[in-house]
């Protein structure tokens, strides 16, 4: 054998030993966490393989009405003072005739009636005059603008879940909405699920509120929140929704609460003066000067002094513009940073900030704990904004939804149809079926392991493609055999033979396999979940099988002329 050859037997070699090493945690179900073999990782499954996380999540749709229709009613109002008509109140009407139909009531002078009802049906195709007192208008979204918001709330809710879990890192998750107001998820082989419901249930709602020192002082609000509680007996337990809590207090107290402003708290640390973990209250100007849409890239930075992370945040040009209009306005005053309706810092405005470039602090603690903080926070705010509040209706974790003997019995099917193949082709091939049985069991074992090596996961649809790739690998060494087998009845020996077929199979080879890849991307592009499953065994299966059919297969067939060269009576099996 020559150098050359030598050369590509121990390729082959190496990539042997590596796919091995990859899948034998797989095949020897080895424990991870206790075994000592150097390589510790396994094939992840899918939902439908090995179970996961199902959760069902229903979409807070009375609260985007409302939100809305605030931007629509703010909206109109400046347009009317463009046109110098002035309007002498706006407030939300209390108790509509439906939650999911919020409406504002503005009061104008009677004499621009007619001016502010043109403008209305001209301009406003989002809304609609849900009533009409002696100098007012009742205003409601317009039923084709609510259809839309519907739709696009739930399409953006979906999206901005699969980008999260992408970015945390699961696997073939499989997102769909599920009538007109719910959302299931199926996460497979999630092994941090507080933390998956965590990234997927915020809503990222980053605002910038102003603290209303004024008011109230910081110990007259805290005796307000306790006189509400005990007239309403409205408390806080672990295991109750904290922002149900905070609802509480701000309906029930609102004769108390000055008009504009509402309760929100910081999140709970720990007291330096009691060792106890405590909530602090502020007092918040109910407007919101800038949100979360105007948000443009976070990252976790980091104090030069002090080396504690922090979430730093850029905001586009519409945003940089009201946030510097904002800190110029508000030198001396606090500004709260509230994410999720949770204020997460209230600093002092120093002065004012332009480029839109601030930073979120966050509390004391363990560094690698802050550190993860950091990382989470950052990861939804860049994810984007959740349009809505997302409740979790239904949440359990799931065996495989095949069960183990659906499971052992569609392997065993697998092993039974495969073994048939084999059969067929040692019989007809003989000893070049032997050849073609190894590469396709190297071709299997070589995706396999390309799947650990990418952290893919393996569902039905992927296990299709590998099947789909045994398939392709099969009529890959058939048109190679073929194209030998023609050389041969043209009276060439063996040792031309075979190159001759290697060299005049490998571009059709190449075409069949070229086509398959360019389908498979089309279904990676736009596919999702299990579809994009398919996809990557697939192109996966492609490379594989043109590594085996053509390379390894021609290895082996080296050492088979060698062998032939050395019984000059035998003929090539083929």
């Amino acid at each position: 054998m020559s150098r050359s050859w030598w050369g590509k037997f121990l390729l082959l070699l190496c990539a042997i030993v590596g796919a091995f090493i990859y899948i034998f945690p797989t095949i020897a179900n080895l424990d991870l966490e206790k075994t000592n073999f150097p390589f510790k990782r396994k094939i992840n499954l899918g939902l439908d393989l090995q179970g996961g996380l199902y959760m069902v999540l229903g979409v807070d749709f009375n609260k985007v009405y409302r939100d809305v229709l605030e931007r629509q009613t703010s909206s109109l109002k400046d347009r009317l003072h463009e046109k110098g008509i002035e309007i002498t109140g706006i407030k939300a009407v209390p108790n509509p005739l439906s939650a999911d139909d919020p409406r504002y009531s503005f009061s104008f002078d009677q004499s621009k009636r007619q001016d502010i009802y043109q403008m209305i049906k001209k301009e406003y195709w989002t809304m609609r005059l849900a009533g009409e007192n002696e100098g007012s208008f009742e205003v409601a979204l317009s039923q084709d603008y609510r259809k839309q918001v519907r739709e696009r709330t739930l399409n953006q809710s979906i999206e901005v879940i699969r980008n999260r879990i992408d970015e945390f890192g699961v696997s073939e998750p499989a997102i769909a909405s599920q009538g007109t107001d719910r959302v299931v998820v199926e996460l497979p082989g999630v092994r941090e699920i507080d933390r998956a419901k965590d990234l997927i249930g915020r809503t990222a709602k980053l605002e910038f509120k102003m603290v209303d020192d004024k008011s109230m002082s910081p110990a007259q609000l805290a005796a307000l929140i306790a006189e509400i509680e005990k007239k309403h007996g409205i408390t806080f337990k672990e295991g109750q929704k904290f922002s149900e809590y905070v609802r509480l207090l701000n309906e029930k107290g609102r004769e108390k609460i000055p008009e504009g402003d509402e309760i929100a708290f910081q999140r709970p640390k720990l007291s330096d003066e009691t060792g106890e973990m405590g909530r602090i209250p502020y007092l918040l100007k109910s407007k919101t000067e800038v949100t979360g849409d105007d948000l443009q890239d976070a990252s976790v930075q980091f104090d030069p002094e002090s080396r504690r992370p922090s979430v730093g945040f850029t905001l586009n040009p519409r945003g940089a513009t009201l946030f510097d209009r904002l800190t110029g306005e508000s030198v001396g005053k606090r500004l709260a940073i509230v994410l999720d309706n949770i204020v997460h810092s209230a600093p002092v405005i120093q002065g004012r900030i332009p480029g839109g470039h601030g930073q979120i602090t966050l509390g004391r603690g363990d560094s690698e704990a802050m550190m993860k903080e950091a990382s989470d926070l950052a990861l939804v705010l860049r994810a984007g904004a959740l349009p809505a509040q997302l409740e979790f209706l239904e949440q359990r974790v799931v065996g495989p939804s095949l069960g183990q003997d659906s499971i052992k019995k569609g392997a065993m099917a697998s092993l039974v149809g495969s073994l048939a193949v084999f059969l067929f082709v040692t019989v007809y091939y003989q000893v070049s079926g032997l050849i073609a049985v190894f590469s396709l069991v190297l071709n299997v074992m070589f995706v396999l392991a390309c799947l650990v090596g990418l952290e893919a996961t393996l569902t039905l649809p992927g296990i299709a493609g590998i099947a789909l790739t045994v398939g392709i690998a099969v009529d890959s060494n058939v048109v190679i055999y073929e194209r030998i087998r023609e050389e041969l009845r043209h009276g060439k020996g063996p040792v031309v033979a075979v190159e001759s077929g290697f060299q005049k199979a490998f571009r059709t080879i190449l075409d069949a396999n070229v086509t398959n890849a360019a389908a498979a991307v089309v279904l990676l592009t736009y596919g999702t979940g299990p579809i994009k499953g398919f996809a990557v065994s697939l192109l996966i299966g492609i490379v594989t099988t043109l590594f085996t059919a053509v390379f390894v297969c021609r290895l082996i067939f080296d050492i088979y002329l060698k062998y032939l060269e050395n019984r000059t009576s035998r003929a090539i099996s083929i």
